[in-house]
């Protein structure tokens, strides 16, 4: 998933400088080298982007589940209360 959205930021980096160079009249060479530049810089972002997004993303589905197992741990321990054979009886002297 990583390697993918760095590709298509590199892809999409060389795209957008080759159009914008060629647009504004640049020289081929130069501008092929400003758009290599550009994808590398792209890339680099893609992968620090996805990197990141993808680790939260991991935290927050352990965030979740970890609240789920609480919440039915707490389910389990209000139903045992709610029971009337569970309760103790009380020492009424």
């Amino acid at each position: 998933m990583i390697r993918r959205g760095t590709l298509t930021a590199g892809l999409l980096g060389f795209a957008f400088v080759i159009m914008t160079g060629l647009g504004l009249g640049n020289e081929w060479g130069r501008t092929l080298i400003s758009a290599t530049l550009a994808a590398l810089a792209f890339g680099l972002m893609g992968h620090w982007w996805m990197t990141l997004w993808l680790r939260s993303m991991v935290k927050a589905h352990l965030e979740q589940a970890e609240l789920e197992a609480i919440a039915g741990q707490n389910a389990a321990a209000s139903k045992a209360d709610m029971e009337p054979g569970g309760q103790k009886p009380s020492d009424s002297n």
